[in-house]
């Protein structure tokens, strides 16, 4: 009886290993394709999941979050005076290796 019992409290917690290290193996790869981008729109500045009106508010998220972007994508063209702004925030922060992506213009 005892050991019937100890078999099982065995067999659980090696079950409950094996889902924890599951879980931790998913949510690395989940980390690992997400791509940190900065959008330039008509009327924003995306961040991750932020929105912000000027290049000044951007670089206070900047530095809250401290998650570099691995891209920029201007979206229109009548926004490339703060493209380059976003540019300089980005080199002042010490940011140096992103993708640019700029539209047919």
């Amino acid at each position: 009886m005892v050991r019937s019992v100890l078999f099982s409290v065995a067999l659980s917690a090696l079950l409950i290993y094996a889902v924890l290290r599951l879980q931790s193996a998913y949510e690395e790869r989940l980390a690992f394709n997400r791509v940190t981008r900065v959008d330039i729109y008509a009327d924003r500045i995306t961040y991750r999941n932020n929105m912000y009106a000027t290049t000044s508010l951007l670089a206070n998220g900047l530095k809250a979050i401290k998650d570099p972007p691995r891209k920029v994508e201007l979206h229109v063209c009548s926004r490339m005076d703060d493209f380059e702004d976003v540019l300089d925030v980005l080199r002042a922060e010490g940011y140096r290796e992103f993708e640019i992506e700029l539209p047919d213009c």
